[in-house]
């Protein structure tokens, strides 16, 4: 679809960041797409894709208008050989999700890398960013061992000043959706444009 440009009140650039098959591309297919694919190969260096999201006034949210935000979504590679690009891929990032599997530790422990990449490259050092544990829809699945530990997601959520954090399943269609809502309104809140997406 296409909207008159005057409608379009603001552009967002939001990177979807973690370690390879920790499933960025699923969450990026749930919410661009709303598909879900469970033989997604590994992606090969970007996907990318544009959404027009509408918004309200946050001070009548009621009331609605033909007024929108632009999401132009990138979904890095999480390979280690795309990792000298991940600068300029991350280049004016306006807010960022940092992606872990819930039941994988290994991908936890890569996280320090994507965040120090994201405030070093995004427009900013204070941009939005939410941890996103995937699959969370395979923990009562998994053996307690392999879960990562909740006191290891909250000291990171508290050194690093995340701003949120949200469990979601790509494959159950679990809470993608309000991931993206609850980082489009932070980033419209820290441009002080006084709207929402509802």
């Amino acid at each position: 679809m296409s909207y008159d440009r005057k409608n379009i009140l603001y552009s967002f650039k939001i990177v979807i960041c973690g370690g390879n098959s920790v499933g960025k591309t699923c969450l990026f297919n749930r919410y661009c797409f709303n598909s879900f694919n469970l033989d997604t190969s590994p992606t090969i260096g970007i996907n990318f894709h544009s959404i027009n999201l509408r918004i309200n006034n946050e001070k009548d949210p009621e009331v609605l208008e033909e007024r929108y935000v632009v999401n132009s979504i990138f979904d890095f590679g999480g390979q280690e050989r795309f990792k000298p690009l991940v600068g300029q891929f991350l280049e004016g990032s306006s807010g960022g999700l940092l992606v872990f599997n819930s039941v994988n530790n290994s991908s936890f422990q890569e996280l320090d890398f994507w965040y120090d990449q994201l405030i070093s490259n995004a427009i900013s050092s204070d941009i939005p960013i939410l941890l996103v544990g995937s699959k969370s829809d395979l923990i009562d699945k998994t053996p307690k061992s392999e879960i990562v530990d909740e006191k290891l997601i909250q000291k990171f959520i508290q050194d690093n000043k995340i701003d949120g954090f949200y469990r979601t399943s790509a494959l159950e269609n679990y809470n993608v959706l309000e991931v993206f809502k609850e980082l489009n309104n932070m980033m419209l809140k820290r441009q002080r444009i006084p709207f929402m997406v509802v």
